[in-house]
């Protein structure tokens, strides 16, 4: 069996994020640190003969509540200020469907109101702008494009979104 990795967390962001409307950004303010080690580990894959696996890196979507079941948006990571994010598919960490999001967000059932959490793995979109010297290591920009049309009254938010990064 394979040997689990240490997991530290790189950043997150300050607020909650309101996801009524169109497409909504939130910063995650990175440890420059921790971002440091992330990078050395796809620098060393790039010089030694024998690499190691680089670490892998995580987007984290923590304590989203609503009342729209139905909803679900893409995830962008770093798109350029105003960018049309269809023309960017390099940065699209995923697609969340918010199923199941509606009782998950009772504060009278057995979660007590916490909402879901979504996990997306974003490797591969940090180590593109590592390497096209694009990644910013005091913050990550997210983006949230509705998939699907939202209201005001689906009171869909996210109470955090954080950045792990797992390896040595």
């Amino acid at each position: 069996m394979a040997e689990e990795k240490p997991v530290e967390l790189l950043g997150a962001n300050a607020e909650e994020v309101q996801l009524t409307g169109g497409s909504v950004d939130t910063q995650v303010r990175m440890d420059a640190g921790v971002s440091r080690k992330m990078i050395n580990s796809f620098r060393t894959n790039l010089s030694v003969a024998a690499p190691k696996e680089p670490d892998r890196v995580f987007l984290n979507l923590e304590g989203v509540r609503g009342a729209n079941d139905g909803a679900a948006f893409y995830v962008y990571v770093n798109l350029p200020q105003d960018a049309n994010p269809t023309d960017y598919p390099q940065n699209l960490a995923g697609v969340v469907s918010l199923f199941g999001v509606t009782k998950a967000s009772r504060a009278d059932d057995k979660h007590g109101g916490n909402g879901i959490n979504e996990t997306l793995e974003i490797t591969d979109i940090v180590d593109a702008l590592h390497l096209n010297n694009k990644l910013d290591l005091d913050h990550l920009t997210v983006r949230f494009v509705p998939r699907t049309k939202i209201q005001a009254a689906d009171k869909i938010s996210v109470r955090r979104v954080s950045v792990y990064r797992q390896g040595d």
